[in-house]
């Protein structure tokens, strides 16, 4: 049981997750034309929200299963938001 918790993420994850936190910090970034404090609660919040709840389960408490969870959630909030940004049809 030790083992699982003491997993490492992948390199690929990480660089994903880190990639997609880039691109949507600088979108939040144009979009609230500079306010460091909106960039910050839109990007970041929701992920360590998500982390926090699901750091209940102990299967859930080690670093690959919380790099899993921000490379999600910031894909699905990128996809989100790609999707408004796009010209209704």
């Amino acid at each position: 049981m030790d083992n699982i918790i003491e997993k490492k993420p992948s390199k690929i994850v990480i660089s994903i997750s880190v990639l997609l936190i880039i691109i949507k910090s600088y979108l939040a970034y144009i979009k609230s034309r500079g306010e460091i404090g909106y960039v910050i609660g839109f990007v970041f919040t929701l992920p360590f929200v998500i982390i926090f709840l699901s750091s209940i389960f102990k299967v859930y408490r080690n670093w690959n299963s919380r790099w899993i969870i921000v490379l999600n959630t910031m894909l699905v909030i990128f996809l989100t938001n790609l999707g408004n940004l796009l010209p209704s049809v």
